[in-house]
């Protein structure tokens, strides 16, 4: 009905055909402009899109860590040497004793 009027409006004899014509390409224009664009739209799926994958990457991490590894035992044997390391007392810096260990495969 609003349209009806509108273009009654508009055209009040039929040799306004072309007022009607400019009036409505104006207005489907520019409620193309208001639409988000082809781009925005593209971006935004793909967006989605990306943030899905990353959760089954982050999913299938998760079920191959919780499998553990299906390898053959290691011929080596891991063993940690633990060695304190004290502060040098002439040293200007104070620090606190810490302790390093070194890995060993025997």
């Amino acid at each position: 009905m609003l349209m009806k009027t509108f273009f009654h409006f508009i055209s009040g004899r039929k040799r306004n055909v072309r007022r009607v014509a400019v009036a409505w390409w104006a207005v489907c224009f520019l409620s193309a402009c208001a639409s988000p664009s082809h781009k925005e739209f593209q971006f935004q799926r793909g967006y989605e899109r990306g943030a899905s994958d990353t959760v089954k990457r982050q999913y299938w991490i998760q079920q191959n860590l919780q499998k553990g590894k299906q390898s053959k035992v290691s011929p080596y044997r891991l063993t940690l040497y633990r060695m304190p390391l004290k502060p040098d007392p002439n040293a200007k810096v104070k620090t606190v004793p810490y302790e390093i260990a070194i890995p060993i495969y025997e």
